[in-house]
């Protein structure tokens, strides 16, 4: 009887610790933005994982496959001046799958300089033209650019033809 009893308690416990073992696994994530403080939000298999780098230290972090949640860059010249933006959805670029292995540094390129596409979108007569603002790894900022004093204006634009000629101005907006 204490035979039937032992081995299932034994089994038990040799899948509790290899659980164990693999869940302590740690690797690291280094954010290469220089000049700038991260903060980055991954998801995972076990769940979410919020991480601060301000440095190009890396952070220990366990082992596994990451997708971003949420990335906000900021550039603080002083305590009362900084400005931040904010990458919180797809497209996340070379982000979308962050493999960390145990014991090796994944380094991760984010953030400026940033590239400012147009997304022209056309519905019948109506053009309607954002702004997207993409970083390093090819993710997606908002572009509503926070500051100290709040959120900067909208962009205004000018449209010309080739001769120079001005078709139509406006400002975008915001949402």
């Amino acid at each position: 009887m204490k035979k039937i009893i032992v081995i299932p308690v034994i089994i038990v416990v040799l899948i509790g610790l290899i659980i164990f073992y693999y869940s302590q696994q740690t690797g690291y994530i280094k954010i290469e933005a220089t000049g700038f403080e991260t903060d980055l939000n991954l998801i995972g298999r076990w769940g979410s994982k919020a991480i601060s780098v301000s440095a190009s230290e890396p952070v220990g972090i366990r082992t596994g496959t990451y997708k971003p949640e949420r990335i906000v860059v900021r550039l603080t010249k002083t305590s009362d001046q900084w400005w931040s933006i904010l990458c919180r959805r797809e497209p996340w670029g070379k982000l979308a799958t962050i493999n960390v292995a145990k014991g090796n540094t994944t380094t991760l390129k984010l953030g400026p300089p940033l590239e400012i596409r147009t997304d022209v979108q056309r519905r019948n007569r109506t053009v309607s033209i954002g702004l997207a603002l993409v970083g390093q790894a090819c993710e997606h900022y908002s572009p509503e650019v926070l500051t100290h004093n709040g959120p900067l204006p909208a962009p205004a634009f000018t449209i010309v033809d080739k001769s120079g000629q001005k078709l139509a101005v406006g400002k975008f907006e915001y949402g």
